[in-house]
């Protein structure tokens, strides 16, 4: 029997599929118990991504769920997150909802991770309680459940609430990239079904992703870049794995920063579309989403990363925008759940009716907010050096950084320095990942470099006390 880390972000490991079902039924039963005594519905949801193995979990979930008493439904081919996160806030019988899969991760991980009745993650509270009952063996039971076509009606829910009318703009010709995720196939579809000229790369049915990992960062997103620069298209969009989030390139190649997609989608939703709300932040959250909320009169709330907390501003209502860590965004208006074709529509939109290139729309960003550099770094490292960042980080205090005093700093997520020149920097240990992620934002590509390396270097001494 395998001890079960799970926490609200889910459980992913290298493993065997024999082991991933194992342990998924394990979740699942625990789920099911949890749900049996409270007031929650008697549907459940199962829906799974592209990787090997997910569609065999998938259905040994959904046998489980339906042999303890609930109502399945089980996708009939995979699917992206926000669509499972539709169907279960769009049912008032919903007890909550499963995807197998692992995010943005390689091909290698399996897992799986469970939503709420309204389609949200788990909060650390929640996941600790399923951690608990998570029972040491159970066994596979194969209880009747119905298959269902998930991304449809979502779709459907995209296509009435956006629309690219012609007059807007020229028509926009894209790069549709999926990385062999949930996407593949279903976002060129649908853009194409708006009068977009879409072509999609990394769409096809891979085992190993072709050794990409379907995440919307660099390097994984350097193919689409080349792709959009070599068929001369107006933008390229990267999907991760889930389709949870979205990265955009514009007409040169070139990658807009993830803050800079926020900023661009603020404006349009308040000055397009007349909406209005609060805009909730991580502590990571970039100075340009700063700067874009006080220019459009917006509230700027800043939370702790776990999610748990954006979804609690987004439950009080009121809110135009929430962004995670490593730029997951949602916009409530269309969805409570972060919705990389939302962020696409929203993109899109916006270029249609400014009838200019989007490399344009983001220097005059620039021109408008100021020139920032913002970046993240992702350090691998051991079970043993994380452990020892997560105690020791509260309780560093390396003084001047590159020649600079800070301002601010705290201990609060790990280590954080801000400085006069509204450059920081923050070091925090993945709560489900062996990662340091180094995120910081200076003037300057330059000098947003030297941060992160300097940050990298603190780490380092660190772990080599």
């Amino acid at each position: 029997m395998a001890y079960i880390r799970f926490t609200n972000d889910g459980w992913y490991a290298r493993t065997s599929l024999a082991e991933a079902k194992d342990v998924a039924l394990r979740i699942a039963s625990a789920c099911a118990e949890i749900w049996a005594h409270d007031d929650r519905g008697s549907r459940a949801y199962v829906a799974f991504d592209t990787r090997a193995g997910s569609p065999e979990i998938a259905r040994a979930v959904a046998g489980l769920l339906a042999a303890r008493g609930l109502s399945v439904l089980l996708s009939e081919a995979p699917t992206p997150m926000p669509a499972l996160n539709f169907a279960l806030a769009k049912d008032s019988n919903a007890a909550g909802g499963f995807m197998v899969g692992a995010d943005h991760r390689s091909a290698s991980y399996l897992g799986i991770r469970v939503r709420d009745s309204r389609g949200h993650a788990m909060g650390a509270e929640e996941a600790a309680l399923v951690e608990r009952m998570v029972p040491p063996r159970v066994e596979s039971a194969k209880g009747r459940f119905d298959l269902v076509d998930l991304t449809g009606p979502y779709l459907a829910h995209l296509r009435s609430s956006f629309t690219l009318e012609k007059e807007w703009g020229p028509s926009l010709s894209c790069v549709v990239d999926p990385l062999f995720g949930t996407a593949r196939g279903i976002a060129r579809a649908y853009f194409s079904g708006l009068g977009l000229a879409a072509r999609e790369i990394h769409g096809a049915n891979v085992d190993d992703f072709g050794g990409l990992h379907p995440a919307a960062i660099e390097p994984w997103a350097d193919e689409c870049e080349h792709a959009v620069v070599a068929s001369g298209a107006d933008v390229g969009l990267v999907f991760d794995g889930p389709s949870n989030r979205l990265a955009v390139i514009d007409e040169r190649g070139q990658l807009v920063p993830s803050p800079k997609v926020h900023a661009l989608a603020m404006a349009h939703l308040v000055e397009d579309r007349g909406l209005f709300g609060r805009v909730v932040v991580p502590r990571t959250a970039s100075v340009v989403v700063e700067r874009q909320a006080k220019r459009l009169g917006l509230e700027l709330v800043r939370v702790g990363d776990e999610r748990a907390w954006a979804r609690d501003e987004v439950n009080t209502g009121g809110v135009l925008s929430t962004t995670d860590v490593l730029g997951g965004l949602t916009v409530p208006a269309f969805g409570e759940s972060r919705d990389a074709f939302v962020v696409a529509l929203c993109i899109l939109e916006l270029m249609c009716r400014a009838s200019r290139p989007l490399s344009q729309l983001v220097a005059e960003l620039d021109a408008t907010l100021g020139t920032t550099s913002y970046g993240l770094r992702a350090v691998p490292v051991d079970v043993a050096k994380k452990a020892m960042l997560k105690n020791l980080l509260p309780g560093v205090n390396p003084g001047a950084i590159l020649g600079k005093a800070p301002t601010k700093m705290s201990h609060a997520m790990g280590l954080e320095m801000h400085f006069e020149d509204e450059s920081w920097f923050l070091v925090r240990t993945s709560e489900s990942e062996p990662l340091v992620r180094i995120f910081a934002e200076a003037p300057t590509k330059r000098e947003r470099d030297q941060l992160l390396d300097a940050a990298e270097h603190v780490v380092d001494q660190t772990t080599s006390r």
